[in-house]
């Protein structure tokens, strides 16, 4: 009998659920792939795994100290690679947390002129029992790193690295390891240190048992070497895909004959552009836009009727007495699926195959088009498709520019001032000029800054101006990301992203300038050594009365554990807490010499910890 189908709406789970440890596991390191990003989704993803009990993503980012700890021990353990260009515009306060971030991020290009569009996570587990093998979790996709309210699908596998090379796993080892390498060439920054070994247990990890009733899975990765995956053929097929094109439908099509055979799921408006010959291939169906309104007074949690918009991406094809189901970022179009010169295809993708009998998996009908599914359908009503006008014109105009200047080396030159610290942009190497289309303004600024209109860029991109002056931002200030914005003047159209430079010149102590911004006094100081100790949540460290420095040292929380009990308790479980306290004291020491954050009393406290902690350190 199969299994439930796989595809029920109302089978969901938080995004952040992928980062919690297996019982018994503790996070170790994490590589992630995106098409696109927005700077609060990344920050939510250490927070999720620091905090594990912490559910809601609104109520994670609420928190800057919960948001600076876990940025703080999480930022050497992760690389995150996306879409050049392709970073959202971000709020100034999440733009300073990113300074501690920023080397987790990097901006990569797809090597056949298409998009970077992969969405995976390989995560990577250690034991807390000494003698039990490292585990590894491997997520594929179609969700990008934003906070998206769209459907979206994700596979998600667990697995034991054991002695033996695993071959299935070969085409996201490769992926992974060329991750560096896909930065621009001029400013490329080095890869994670971690990577090797991350990749050394991943040919070696051996998955648990597989979800929907499969009894094999495979992987594909499209665009970076020539052959490109694409579903074999069966005798029935259905298609998942928000993004679709006349050419991709009618190769997905060929060798069935009967369009009863062929279902697909899409986008409306993208089917309105579709040839009618082809769109006749397929017995189609949209998402019914009707199926997710609801009355927020009717229900107390998230469901199907949470959904906007189709971005799940699936193919699902019945061969003979087996059902193959492909899940990943690949769209229903020539950028994905079909090859360009040189055998490969335009984006890069990654896509997993569950493959399993029938008699487990279930037929398309049973799998995908379940009674919750079908509940979020409506057949497709052709409508022409809309005239291009002006602004949609301009929109696209944009777009070519954005993907242009994205492709460039920039470097950001900081010139320490009295007080503070210039910002100076330059185009790296012997990068072509970029003109700007008359009617078109480019504007460019150090994305910390608030309300900050930006410079004229034009100069810049065209070569007549060497560097552009960004003006000048506290030390606490200074990250490597700058906010792009371009304006069509007559239609009013504007396109904001944000790119990443090279830091050349960066004064020391810009970490420790962020640490001291956000933790200004006392009561933080206090709050931000509850989050180091494991105390969040307790008592008053949720209440914004304020404490004397010698009630903070008697207790967290009301009938909660003291400081001195917790910091007792970490020296003697030895779990690094206390290291961290050193360091964190040190680096909010005042480089000036004025008054330091860390109160007196505390320091006389620390004072008898410090050598207990450097000797227990040193026996260990």
């Amino acid at each position: 009998m199969p299994v439930d189908p796989a595809f029920d709406p109302e089978n969901r789970e938080l995004y952040t659920t992928l980062m919690r440890s297996p019982d018994r596991y503790r996070f170790d390191h994490a590589v992630a792939t995106t098409y696109s990003l927005d700077f609060e989704t990344a920050l939510a993803i250490p927070i999720a795994i620091v905090f594990r009990d912490a559910e809601n993503r609104n109520e994670m980012l609420r928190s800057p100290l919960a948001l600076l700890q876990s940025v703080e021990r999480m930022a050497g353990r992760m690389a995150i690679y996306c879409d050049r260009g392709r970073i959202k515009e971000t709020s100034p306060a999440a733009a300073r947390l990113m300074a501690l971030y920023e080397k987790t991020i990097t901006e990569v290009s797809a090597p056949g002129g298409g998009a970077f569009h992969p969405k995976l996570w390989c995560i990577r587990f250690q034991p807390e029992r000494k003698g039990d093998p490292s585990r590894i979790r491997l997520a594929i996709l179609s969700r990008n790193l934003t906070n998206d309210r769209c459907w979206d699908l994700a596979l998600c596998l667990d697995g034991t690295v054991e002695e033996d090379i695993n071959k299935v796993n070969e085409p996201v080892v490769q992926l992974l390891r060329a991750l560096p390498g896909l930065a621009n060439s001029v400013t490329r920054p080095p890869a994670p240190t971690f990577l090797p070994s991350l990749l050394r247990d991943l040919e070696r990890c051996f998955w648990d048992d597989l979800p929907a009733g499969a009894t094999k899975v495979r992987f594909a990765v499209n665009g970076l070497d020539e052959g490109t995956w694409s579903p074999h053929k069966g005798e029935r097929l259905a298609i998942l895909s928000p993004f679709v094109s006349g050419d991709a439908l009618k190769h997905l099509a060929e060798g069935y004959d009967d369009p009863s055979a062929c279902q697909l799921v899409a986008r409306a408006n993208e089917l309105d552009c579709i040839n009618h010959a082809v769109r006749e291939m397929f017995e189609i169906r949209t998402l019914d836009e009707r199926a997710t309104e609801y009355e927020e007074d009717d229900r107390d949690e998230a469901c199907s009727a949470d959904l906007d918009g189709l971005h799940a991406k699936a193919y699902l094809v019945e061969r003979g007495s087996r059902l193959h189901i492909h899940i990943g970022s690949a769209n229903a179009t020539t950028a994905a699926l079909l090859p360009i010169r040189g055998g490969r295809t335009q984006n890069v993708e990654i896509m997993a195959t569950l493959d399993g009998p029938k008699t487990r998996m279930g037929t398309i009908e049973e799998t995908l088009f379940s009674d919750g599914f079908r509940r979020l359908l409506a057949p497709y009503a052709p409508a022409e498709p809309p005239a291009q006008d002006a602004a949609a014109a301009a929109e696209k105009a944009l777009e070519k520019l954005r993907s242009k200047i994205a492709g460039l080396p920039l470097n950001l030159h900081c010139v320490q001032l009295t007080d503070a610290v210039g910002l100076e942009v330059e185009v790296a190497g012997k990068a072509p000029p970029i003109e700007i289309p008359e009617g078109v303004s480019c504007f460019v600024r150090a994305i910390t800054v608030a309300n900050e209109g930006g410079y004229d860029a034009a100069p810049l991109l065209s070569g007549t101006e060497p560097r552009k002056a960004l003006g000048a931002v506290p030390l606490g200030h200074v990250t490597r990301w700058l906010g792009i914005r371009l304006r069509d003047e007559e239609s009013g159209v504007e396109l904001a992203f944000t790119l990443g430079a090279r830091l050349i010149g960066l004064p020391d102590g810009r970490d420790a300038a962020v640490l001291r911004a956000h933790i200004a006094n006392v009561e933080n100081f206090f709050r931000y050594l509850s989050l180091l100790l494991g105390t969040l949540g307790e008592g008053s460290f949720l209440e914004s009365e304020t404490a004397g420095e010698g009630q903070w040292l008697r207790r967290l929380g009301h009938g909660g554990a003291s400081l001195l009990e917790s910091m007792v308790r970490a020296l003697s479980l030895g779990s690094g807490e206390l290291i961290e306290i050193g360091q964190l004291i040190k680096r909010l020491e005042d480089p000036d010499g004025g008054t330091s954050i860390v109160p007196t009393e505390f320091l006389k406290l620390w004072a008898s910890f410090a050598p207990l902690v450097v000797s227990k350190g040193a026996r260990q």
